[in-house]
């Protein structure tokens, strides 16, 4: 069983389904993905976030010795190493996934907006709702704190608009015991909250923003479509202020450690700012870059090469905003010099990694130690094991680290389980079956080509609308996005034939792939 499904519980049961395992795979959230999902990008060579992200949704979905149990934590664990009794707690959906297509229609006709947590909080959406564009499952849900049928007893509007009658609201929560030989567990992180330290006017002004909504800010699937725009007023910002090591390295904050990661996302920031307006003036205020991977050096010298990007070594305060204008005054000391003040159109807080308080909360359910700061507890010679045998841990459960090495840690997490568990690899698995591909010989060629136009990486490349336009002869030509993805789920259907499908379809982009076309493609994959 994992526990955890970001980017390091996924990678950490895909290695142990394809060592041949049965896989558990929980997650108190609607949907797997964790934090990756709210990338745009990742450092150091700018690629789409979820470019990666989906194809392993893809897989964790499509392997039929993976269980994805969303809406699920962890009650208690008993017994021993090769032999554990799991009872798991599953709230309610109020959506019989079995039965939801993800079409959205309920969410059309609901009367009630809350606020996107997705987007973190810049945007808000029906309360039912996909948790977002891509999510495993696709399956809706409703957030029982703002229904008014599951609050007040009034509504409901949203059942009839259910073809497939999948909306439920006598759904309750059910407990489940599963027997497990081992457990991995991945619960990730939150990002450190800077409303306890006033000095930076989070939440008081309203263009000081944190490190994740401005990557929310910058994606193609964000509340701007991937425009940078000021909350405020939504005016394009000509000079952006980044503070580093909001929450790291901080004794007052109560985490004197590296977050790991601030550094380097936050020159990503800086990157992709420039590549949105090219005159735009960047000033990142730090207390040392440290840029120690692979090729982040590299990274940091190309951004402070960059025009119009600036680099320096100081403390900094938020000390007013002007009212007419948004602007956000900073006041911080130069080395030898005397207190200076300058304005910014936008402040973006380089926010650290902290362990949340359901992360020991599930380690005193596991019955595993942690340390301080919440982390969990290895031995010093084996790092991805925990204090009970037959459990392990990897990710930012460890500590603050980025996705290359939380993947890394998940292939080992799964090693080690593997290894325990040898005697039974393969009991319990069963064998994927692919579709059966018809004999499309004799029928009219038709190909149906998607060409992904999300995000910058491809679109500053490839004309994706020419692209379009000259495959316009062929049928269910279209981007990767919306009504596309629809069409192209509707297509692969291998029992459509002649105009009703097509014999063979072109998929050229970032999240419509499956690491094996046979799962899904009719016909023969070209």
């Amino acid at each position: 069983m994992v526990v955890g499904a970001g980017v390091s519980g996924i990678q950490a049961a895909l290695d142990a389904a394809k060592g041949g395992f049965k896989v558990y795979l929980v997650d108190k959230g609607p949907a797997i993905g964790g934090k990756m999902s709210q990338l745009d990008k990742t450092f150091p060579t700018n690629d789409c976030s979820m470019c990666i992200l989906s194809p392993k949704f893809i897989e964790c979905a499509t392997d039929p010795n993976i269980d994805i149990l969303t809406d699920t934590e962890v009650e208690r664990v008993d017994g021993e190493a090769g032999d554990f009794r799991v009872t798991l707690i599953q709230r309610p959906r109020y959506v019989d996934a079995e039965k939801c297509t993800g079409c959205g229609t309920c969410a059309e006709y609901c009367p009630v907006r809350v606020p996107d947590s997705y987007n973190e909080n810049l945007a808000s959406l029906k309360c039912i709702h996909l948790a977002f564009p891509q999510a495993v499952p696709a399956v809706s849900f409703v957030d029982p704190e703002h229904c008014l049928f599951l609050k007040r007893g009034i509504c409901q509007i949203c059942v009839p608009t259910c073809k497939n009658k999948a909306i439920d609201f006598h759904q309750q929560q059910k407990a489940h015991e599963l027997r497990v030989g081992s457990l991995i567990l991945a619960p990730g992180y939150e990002a450190f909250s800077p409303k306890v330290q006033s000095q930076y006017g989070y939440g008081r002004f309203r263009n000081v923003v944190t490190s994740l909504e401005f990557e929310r800010m910058l994606s193609a699937s964000g509340p701007n479509r991937g425009e940078l725009r000021r909350p405020s007023d939504g005016r394009h910002p000509k000079k952006i202020a980044w503070i580093q090591c909001v929450g790291s390295r901080d004794k007052s904050a109560g985490n004197p450690y590296c977050s790991s990661v601030c550094c380097m996302y936050a020159i990503k920031h800086v990157l992709l700012s420039k590549e949105h307006d090219p005159e735009l003036e960047a000033h990142v205020f730090h207390n040392d870059i440290r840029a120690y991977g692979k090729g982040f050096e590299r990274y940091y010298e190309r951004a402070k090469s960059t025009p119009g990007v600036r680099f320096t070594w100081s403390k900094v305060s938020v000390i007013g905003e002007d009212k007419e204008t948004g602007a956000v005054r900073l006041r911080y000391r130069l080395s030898g010099t005397s207190l200076q003040d300058d304005t910014f159109d936008l402040v973006v807080l380089s926010v650290g990694l902290v362990s949340p308080a359901t992360n020991r909360e599930l380690a005193e359910k596991v019955g595993i130690t942690v340390n301080e700061y919440g982390f969990c507890e290895g031995s010093p010679f084996s790092p991805i094991e925990t204090s009970r045998p037959g459990i392990y841990h990897c990710g930012v459960f460890h500590a603050p680290m980025d996705i290359p090495d939380s993947v890394t840690m998940a292939s080992g997490a799964a090693s080690l389980a593997s290894q325990l568990l040898n005697d039974r690899r393969g009991t319990l698995v069963e064998k994927k079956e692919f579709p059966v591909e018809r004999d499309v010989r004799g029928e009219p060629p038709r190909v149906g080509v998607f060409a992904c136009d999300c995000g910058t990486n491809i679109v500053k490349t490839v004309d994706v609308k020419k692209v379009v336009e000259y495959s316009r002869g062929t049928h269910g030509s279209g981007a990767c996005r919306g009504e596309h993805l629809q069409l192209f789920h509707r297509l692969r259907d291998p029992h459509r034939q002649g105009d009703q499908g097509e014999g063979r379809q072109s998929r050229r982009g970032c999240s419509l792939h499956s690491q094996d076309p046979r799962a899904c493609v009719p016909g023969r994959p070209s």
